[in-house]
């Protein structure tokens, strides 16, 4: 029985389940209810209570996982998982919404259950000051730059967000395109307003103007806000002839409203996204985007923790090679 188990019988989303577990307030108290008598029922054991995780067991590295619906940061826990189990550690996992506030969370768990260290899935370093400053553990952040903490304690692995992001508006604008929306996340996340501040880094440089009101759209990392955001975006900019999606599943979320609407891609709108899933390579037509390499991800952030773990080496932060794949979503116009 696990976390994702309990979400499937109770009819509702891991996060909400994750909330339940973390003692969170935010959950309905039908919900709660629903939710612990599944837990119950299946004898599942509380990480909040330590039960699952014994206080002295030195041994343990906890895996925050910053938003349920993201497949790239999912295939990263796989993989870092695998690996794992080949370790003399043991792995706990704690999934949050892409509202929540890992740094609260991973200091409430550092003095509850005392673990070897962490290793964060996303997220902002934004929320990883404050109270996080207490948690005197290795820790490291994959897929996003934690330079910015100023922490002794935490790493960070990640590729160059800048200027992949300006990688994909470079090859818009060189294929023609001048009127570019943008589907991505609320800039106050530092990943988000990376990626946006390479992309339109790119547009300032080859002399396009962006209007942010006009054509930007701010979405959840996932299929269906993609599918949202493109709605929203293509009714207030009907003229716009590609979009640059912050996810490959807000690409595709988009591409399914596009066609929806009757536009077809990239006959009528060309689109970029980012990550580089296998699904992209599956996606009709296929996806043109940014490949994060999980693997070295999953590699580098592993072993940057554990050599902090095993070896007292200081905080590095690392960045990885990415990887622009030239699909078939993207037309050259004149």
């Amino acid at each position: 029985m696990t976390i994702k188990d309990i979400a499937k019988e109770c009819g509702c989303a891991i996060g909400t389940v994750s909330r339940v577990l973390n003692n969170h307030p935010d959950v309905s108290d039908n919900m709660r209810q629903k939710v612990l008598a599944i837990v119950e029922k299946h004898g599942f054991v509380l990480n909040t209570n330590a039960r699952q995780l014994k206080a002295q067991d030195r041994k343990n590295i906890v895996i925050i996982v910053k938003g349920a619906s993201s497949t790239l940061l999912n295939g990263l826990l796989e993989k870092i998982q695998k690996k794992i189990e080949n370790l003399p550690y043991t792995a706990s996992v704690v999934v949050l919404d892409e509202n929540d506030n890992e740094g609260l969370v991973a200091t409430r768990i550092y003095f509850e259950q005392k673990p070897l260290g962490f290793i964060f899935l996303g997220g902002s370093p934004k929320k990883l000051h404050g109270d996080f400053a207490k948690v005197h553990v290795p820790s490291v952040l994959i897929s996003n730059q934690a330079s910015s903490v100023g922490s002794d304690f935490l790493s960070s692995v990640s590729i160059d967000n800048m200027k992949a992001s300006f990688t994909s508006a470079e090859f818009l604008v060189e294929n023609g395109h001048r009127k570019i929306g943008v589907i991505g996340g609320a800039l106050d996340s530092e990943i988000s307003s990376t990626r946006y501040e390479g992309f339109l880094s790119a547009l300032i440089s080859a002399g396009v103007h962006f209007d942010f009101d006009k054509s930007y759209e701010i979405a959840k990392y996932s299929f269906e806000g993609g599918a949202l955001a493109a709605k929203r975006l293509i009714s207030k900019n009907p003229e716009i002839t590609a979009v640059f999606a912050m996810s490959d599943a807000m690409a595709i979320g988009a591409c399914r409203a596009f066609q929806d609407l009757g536009y077809k891609v990239p006959q009528d709108i060309s689109v970029v996204g980012f990550d580089g899933l296998t699904i992209s390579d599956y996606f009709c037509p296929r996806l043109t985007t940014i490949r994060q390499i999980e693997e070295e991800l999953a590699s580098e952030g592993l072993n940057v923790l554990l050599d902090s773990i095993e070896n007292k080496a200081p905080c590095c932060h690392k960045i990885v090679p990415f990887e622009f794949i030239k699909g078939e979503s993207v037309k050259k116009i004149d």
